[in-house]
């Protein structure tokens, strides 16, 4: 990079700051920190910021106790999982060991969420200057970055984050690192500089969140072969930095890639946008009409983009940052069209398969930014060149400039701001609504919550979003959305995890008794105005409020005995399809369960063969213990007539240990996707205890070594520099 420099003799050069384009940065800043301040507010969130509170709130319980997050079970949610492991949950975990030492986790969540979407033009304006974009088109891209609006409303944007947006609260931690890593890996590429950084924010990007990781090493990709004549030297520059970012996120991914033959595939999401996105004639549509990033509006940004492709086309033989943009706007344009149009790119690409590449619409607003600000340079050099100086970067020789600029800007992007501060303030009254309702309206609720803590404990059902459940608020939150982000273990909030259990939830039909038996349901949450206020099962009244009612159903408790009465083998894929009919049926109620092969895995022989005529229950649950939220286990003494199976209402996973009076049993899978034991006719103790990944020492001391490794060369790289006297391309 460039930078203006006054020297003075006798004097070493001293660098002149661009005011005018810190001044467009500190518009942008201003302008989110102002537009988005209601955010910082902790309320109760309607969309997926709930689950992340969940898990910040759950992560600072279990530091607080002295237990490690990513080797605990995770009993919210689709009947629990290793979710810690299996989702991206660093920024969770950070929160959570933030809250205990600075302010609680609804607290720290709410500031965390408003601070990283109102101060990302620092993210953007740097990165843009790593990319060699030169300070004034890094002002333009920050002084843009705030007004980003797409018509799916699931990129870098403010409907992606906001209490009435989408919730992606961990793509936001990714939206600060992506970046970064592109940025510094460039300079590491051309200029051997900035190797730590480029390792920490690749390591951050992967840690964070995997659908933009996936897209950082697909950009490192991109930065290699802008120029192939170099590859000799930026192969291996690009391959350390990906080796050396990888070793410092393994405590995340390998523990990850050790499960991936039993992480459940959304078939709700299969086939669907979310999956395949939405194909070349809609996205071309919308890049054309400006609804990528000027959703709504006069398509400003869109324009600038338009642009700045052009001028990278022009220079292309010249100037390598324009192929950069160019190449990294085609890779994700290509992405977000997906598989309606480009399926036979996108399948060549390893690992597609788990790609939701509706998502990638980020990185192309992200790249769009950067194109943007080309433009706008463009622009100006054709309009005023008076204020060019050399080719592709304008002077910032004086504040005044900058001011001038400043002042335009707020001209011609103010219908932008003006819509984009509506849509903040449209949330920002939500927020107050939400807090007033909730004021009002908790008490009765919460004191229902600790009736039937108080009453024996159990799972909580209050809807679901395929039913009522979706019009039970509280304010405009859910109930069922309520529950979980107050760490209330519930039945209802489905399509969150890679639980096996995940699409067996959305299955359960309210209307048969023996599934709540089966996912052990022993509450009904209700509201007493609509329709929904007769229980769907035979239920008894607890109590009643104005506004909430709470029911109590005949079965009790987390452990079941059952007979299993048959098998059936099943993939990651079909569970919960494979489970409809059964879950549907009478054999929930009955006590007749499957035993299930998942994969490779067969089936374990069931209890009773197909000619075996019994009568009666094969047993019952004398006494039980649960604690599957604070230590993962569970335990219950039971009396059985005959041999049958012990199951606990929890998601089957690798990780489940059992004892049968105290000596070590092998479990096995029962339908839908449960866990359970054989056991023999008599009295006995069952015990279940959740068994992590284990020490992760090896994998910390491995991240770490890896940003040592770092330092080291960038130790030796600036001693090089320093006595070379110049760098070294």
């Amino acid at each position: 990079m460039v930078t203006p420099t006054v020297e003075t003799a006798g004097q070493r050069p001293r660098v002149r700051r661009p005011l005018g384009p810190l001044t467009l940065l500190a518009a942008a800043l201003t302008f989110n920190l102002w537009s988005l301040w209601a955010e910082h507010t902790p309320v109760n969130y309607p969309n997926d910021s709930a689950m992340h509170l969940q898990m910040s709130t759950l992560a600072h319980n279990l530091l607080a106790a002295g237990s490690a997050p990513l080797d605990h079970w995770y009993g919210f949610l689709s009947l629990g999982s290793p979710f810690f492991v299996e989702y991206q949950s660093s920024s969770a975990i950070l929160i959570g060991e933030l809250s205990r030492w600075v302010a609680s986790p609804a607290v720290l969540f709410a500031w965390s969420l408003y601070l990283l979407l109102s101060l990302w033009p620092l993210a953007v304006y740097y990165s843009a200057r790593l990319l060699e974009l030169g300070p004034w088109s890094a002002g333009v891209s920050a002084l843009l970055a705030p007004l980003l609006v797409s018509v799916t409303g699931h990129g870098f944007e403010h409907k992606s984050y906001v209490w009435i947006g989408n919730g992606l609260w961990s793509q936001e931690w990714a939206m600060w690192a992506l970046p970064l890593a592109w940025g510094a890996t460039w300079q590491f590429l051309r200029h051997r500089r900035h190797l730590v950084l480029a390792v920490v924010a690749l390591g951050a990007t992967i840690a964070f969140h995997f659908l933009t990781a996936y897209a950082a090493v697909l950009g490192l990709g991109v930065l290699v072969l802008v120029t192939p004549s170099r590859w000799r030297t930026r192969v291996p520059r690009a391959s350390l930095v990906l080796l050396l970012g990888l070793g410092s996120s393994a405590w995340v991914t390998v523990p990850l890639l050790h499960r991936l033959n039993v992480l459940a595939v959304n078939q709700f999401q299969v086939g669907t946008v979310i999956n395949n996105s939405y194909g070349g004639a809609r996205v071309v549509s919308w890049l054309a009409s400006g609804a990528l990033f000027d959703s709504g509006r006069l398509p400003l940004i869109s324009v600038l983009a338009a642009l700045g492709v052009l001028d990278a086309l022009r220079r292309w033989r010249h100037e390598e940052t324009g192929r950069v943009l160019v190449g990294l706007f085609v890779v994700f344009l290509i992405l977000f069209t997906g598989r309606p149009t480009m399926s036979w790119l996108i399948d060549l690409i390893p690992g597609n398969q788990n790609l939701l590449l509706q998502r990638y619409i980020a990185e192309l607003q992200l790249v769009a930014l950067y194109l943007g600000a080309r433009g706008a340079r463009a622009l100006v050099r054709v309009l005023a060149p008076q204020f060019s100086r050399g080719p592709g970067s304008l002077s910032p020789h004086s504040s005044r400039l900058g001011l001038g600029v400043l002042a335009l800007s707020v001209v011609v992007l103010s219908p932008a701001w003006l819509e984009v501060h509506h849509y903040d303030q449209r949330s920002a009254a939500w927020i107050s609504y939400e807090n007033s309702v909730t004021t009002r309206y908790a008490g009765p609720l919460n004191a229902l919550i600790a009736l039937a803590e108080r009453e024996g404990g159990g799972r909580i059902y209050a809807g679901m979003p395929s039913n009522w459940g979706r019009t039970f608020y509280l304010g405009d939150v859910p109930v069922y959305i309520y529950l979980e982000q107050h760490l209330v273990d519930t039945v209802g909030f489905t399509l969150r995890t890679s639980s096996l259990m995940t699409d067996p939830e959305a299955y359960f039909d309210e209307r048969n008794p023996g599934d709540y038996a089966l996912f052990g349901v022993h509450w009904l949450l209700l509201p007493t105005t609509s329709s929904a206020a007769t229980p769907p099962v035979p239920a008894t009244l607890v109590r009643r409020t104005t506004y909430f009612a709470l029911w109590r159903l005949p079965s009790r408790g987390l452990v079941r005995v059952v007979d299993t009465v048959g098998q059936e083998s099943a993939t990651t894929a079909t569970l919960g399809p494979l489970n409809a009919t059964f879950l549907a049926s009478s054999q929930p109620e009955e006590g007749r369960y499957l035993t299930v092969g998942l994969g490779e895995r067969a089936p374990a022989p069931p209890t009773l063969g197909p000619d075996t005529t019994v009568t009666g229950a094969p047993g019952v649950v004398l006494s039980e213990h649960d604690a599957l939220i604070t230590s993962g286990s569970a335990s219950a003494t039971v009396s059985l007539s005959r041999r049958a199976v012990v199951v606990l209402a929890a998601s089957f996973d690798p990780g489940w240990r059992a004892t049968l009076d105290g000596r070590p049993v092998a479990t096995q899978m029962v339908s839908p996707a449960l866990v359970a034991v054989p056991v023999p006719p008599g009295r006995h103790r069952v015990v279940f205890t959740y068994v992590g990944q284990g020490d992760y020492s090896q994998l910390y001391l491995l991240a770490l070594a890896s940003l040592a490794v770092a330092v080291l060369v960038s130790g030796r790289e600036w001693t090089q520099r320093r006595r070379l006297g110049r760098t070294t391309p």
